[in-house]
């Protein structure tokens, strides 16, 4: 499993995650990329977007997040369409697998993976990110439906 986070300001590292995942593993890696990276991007004016997943949404993950004062955007249960990352990760799918790409090693999948996500244009994910609004107001006047994003 890969785990990545961008912001308007830039994007934080692949991590790459062994094993099924948990609270604790999640608030490892939150600690390890994400805080590492939202304090290089410019201190305290963003918010974390993640999807309503157990490991997300149990208290102690919670109280982890609000202990570090992170925002965290709410949004209807079984809806991705607002998080930007998923586009991200079918940007990156269709690059990573481009031309019928097989890969017969995890080292040569996480290299394709690593030059995908670091060769994001930059303009993409800002645009994504400009989108938020939109994508917010969408999902309520579609009362939490799937949208075509």
């Amino acid at each position: 499993m890969v785990w990545a986070a961008f912001g308007f300001n830039g994007q934080v590292g692949l991590a790459y995650l062994d094993g099924r995942q948990n609270s604790p593993k999640y608030m490892e890696t939150l600690e390890n990329h994400l805080m590492l990276f939202a304090e290089n991007i410019g201190g305290r004016n963003w918010e974390h977007q993640h999807d309503n997943a157990p490991i997300h949404t149990f208290n102690s993950t919670k109280n982890y997040l609000n202990s570090k004062k992170v925002t965290v955007l709410e949004w209807p249960p079984m809806s991705p369409d607002p998080n930007p990352i998923e586009n991200v990760w079918d940007i990156m799918s269709q690059k990573v697998y481009e031309n019928g790409g097989q890969f017969y090693s995890v080292n040569a999948l996480e290299t394709a993976i690593e030059i995908a996500w670091y060769n994001l244009e930059p303009e993409i994910l800002k645009t994504l990110i400009m989108s938020m609004e939109k994508r917010v107001y969408d999902v309520i006047l579609k009362n939490g439906k799937t949208l075509n994003y």
